[in-house]
């Protein structure tokens, strides 16, 4: 059983209309999906362009412990922090932000997501290790992370393209 489920690229859609007093057919609610007995922990988007590419859920059995989104310490759309969810866009541009962000940023129990970072470190497939790979590793050490070494050494993106090879293209959970 899972009480925390960290979700990267969640779907973001229509819901329903929701009753209105300046609109007769209502007014557009749009989100990720919902369920009575998850709570859902997510920087809502300001404007359609900047869609959450990272959030979490949360079961109601832990709603004692009062989880939430500290937008006061850090707000990017890419992460929730302490138990932190990370999601690497093609420019890296959560480690770039993270890593100057750092002095502000409390002690992390975990961090996880999606790296999109293929190296040498991780992928035995791979024989570079790129200044990405290199600044995800400083930035979990900045923390005092370690990575975990997965019991079994398989491919954690799996190809849908013909002819291209499944991979390992995150170094796991910190």
């Amino acid at each position: 059983m899972y009480d925390i489920l960290f979700i990267q690229e969640p779907p973001w859609n229509f819901i329903r209309f929701a009753p209105s007093t300046t609109a007769s057919e209502g007014n557009e609610v749009v989100g990720a999906p919902i369920h009575p007995d998850w709570t859902q922990v997510v920087r809502f988007p300001q404007d359609s362009e900047q869609m959450p590419r990272v959030m979490c859920f949360i079961h109601s059995r832990l709603s004692r412990l009062r989880f939430a989104l500290r937008r006061d310490i850090v707000d990017h759309r890419d992460w929730c922090q302490f138990l932190m969810n990370v999601y690497l866009d093609d420019l890296h541009t959560a480690v770039d932000f993270l890593s100057n962000a750092a002095p502000n940023i409390p002690y992390l129990l975990y961090m996880g997501g999606d790296f999109n970072v293929r190296d040498a470190k991780w992928n035995l497939s791979v024989s570079s290790h790129p200044a990405a790979g290199q600044a995800l590793i400083d930035l979990a050490e900045s923390y005092s992370l370690v990575r975990s070494i997965p019991a079994l050494s398989v491919p954690t993106h799996y190809s849908d393209i013909s002819g291209h090879a499944n991979s390992v293209i995150c170094c796991g959970n910190h």
